[in-house]
């Protein structure tokens, strides 16, 4: 299973300025047992300004159980720094942003609900 994770840029930045925090990211998500990480081609599309990614990186897990282990290391990475990160799976995306953690919660558990087995 891969999981591709984007640190957005916010409308006043760069492309390259998420490079550093896609960065940081890989490093705590590489601490996480059985996984795999990879720094992902920067696709950077439009000028500045534009919301483009700036980073983004591969996550191969071994199976769906640990999919919730990496957005739980997701949440708490983007509620630390106050960034963005687009995660996505099979085409369905998951936007991770300044929203409580209530609300992040609820986002993440419907996700995880449309990719169980059997959904």
């Amino acid at each position: 299973m891969r999981l591709r994770v984007m640190v957005l840029t916010s409308s006043d930045e760069e492309a390259d300025d998420a490079a550093p925090w896609a960065s940081g990211l890989w490093q705590e998500l590489a601490d996480l047992d059985e996984i795999s990480v990879e720094a992902e081609e920067n696709q950077v599309a439009g000028a500045k300004g534009d919301g483009a990614t700036g980073g983004s990186l591969l996550v191969k897990l071994p199976g769906t159980e640990l999919v919730r282990a990496v957005l739980g290391t997701l949440r708490e990475w983007v509620t630390r720094t106050g960034r963005s990160v687009e995660v996505s799976l099979d085409g369905d995306v998951l936007k991770l942003t300044g929203a409580s953690r209530e609300q992040q919660n609820r986002i993440i558990e419907a996700w995880l609900d449309r990719h169980a087995p059997g959904a």
